[in-house]
């Protein structure tokens, strides 16, 4: 059985490929990559923005692809660059090229969404939300979930779709997200800044297990439906703070900018997850030590 991956040069791919190989059941899989550039190891086509061929398969002696991992996406390094129209509207055009050029219909499609296809949300997140998107990216991602339903089912192909959460760990460090910001500033003995009052709560699933739900979808034999894959333990953003600062050891206190103003919990059950996908088994703690060691060590 073989296994097509796309974007495994970004911060989840290059994390996946490590779980498949430190993973023996999937040795006997063979993984091809479609990417923009050579990794040794692995049979890949260089997809050139999307201007690959079915032809480029075949010149790699791939004639077929029992499942495709779909990672491969604009995905904003800031909430800035949420609403960038170009690069939206490639997650859905791109996602339609590759169906159309695969070197045949694969068995099964797993596909990474996000939860940003929520927009703002007052309570628990479940599937059952509704989702309305408040940006370009979120709603190019439903789209592209919307697609994927109707192209499956008229294809006979085994759908999953996997939410992804707010994930941490080693090799983010391209995205200006709280926890590689905060951790730089503490390495450089700055105070890290919170620019909210800090009493928002996020939920945090470390890399490992992102990685390891994704692997675990494989196994799912029929369509059940969007998964959020993300944590149901929640922390403040202060607490989260203060948590980088006390795995560093340092004497160092955070700066709250605003402590007037209003926040919003972005927190989840994930009852559904632990069902078809297992549970994850990284507390916040040994996450953060080891992206902490990891930019300590770059």
């Amino acid at each position: 059985m073989n296994i097509l991956i796309t974007g495994a040069t970004g911060f989840i791919g290059r994390n996946l490929l490590r779980s498949f190989e430190s993973n023996s059941i999937y040795k006997d899989y063979e993984i091809i990559l479609l990417t923009s550039k050579e990794i040794v190891g692995y049979k890949c086509v260089i997809h050139n923005d999307y201007t690959f061929s079915k032809e480029d398969f075949n010149k790699i002696g791939i004639n077929k692809i029992d499942i495709v991992i779909h990672l491969g996406a604009f995905t904003p390094k800031d909430s800035l660059n949420a609403n960038r129209v170009k690069e939206s509207i490639a997650n859905i055009v791109n996602t339609e090229y590759l169906l159309e050029n695969l070197p045949a219909i694969p068995k099964k499609i797993i596909y990474t969404s996000t939860i940003d296809v929520y927009g703002t949300v007052t309570g628990l997140i479940t599937e059952e939300v509704l989702t309305l998107p408040n940006s370009l990216y979120g709603q190019s991602k439903l789209f592209t979930e919307r697609m994927l339903e109707i192209w499956a089912k008229e294809n006979n192909v085994i759908l999953q779709i996997l939410r992804i959460g707010h994930i941490y760990g080693e090799g983010e460090e391209a995205y200006k997200k709280i926890l590689p910001i905060t951790i730089n500033m503490v390495l450089q003995n700055k105070s890290p800044i919170i620019y909210t009052n800090g009493k928002e709560k996020r939920s945090f699933l470390y890399i490992n297990d992102c990685c390891n739900m994704l692997i675990r979808s494989i196994d799912l034999d029929e369509y059940v439906g969007p998964i959020n894959v993300a944590s149901n333990r929640s922390i403040s953003m202060l607490e989260l703070v203060n948590l980088v600062i006390k795995v560093s050891g340092k004497i160092i206190k955070p700066t709250v900018k605003n402590e007037n103003i209003d926040t919003k919990d972005f927190i989840f059950n994930n009852d559904k997850m632990v069902k078809y996908l297992g549970e994850e088994h990284t507390s916040l703690k040994e996450g953060i030590i080891k992206e902490y060691e990891y930019f300590q060590n770059k």
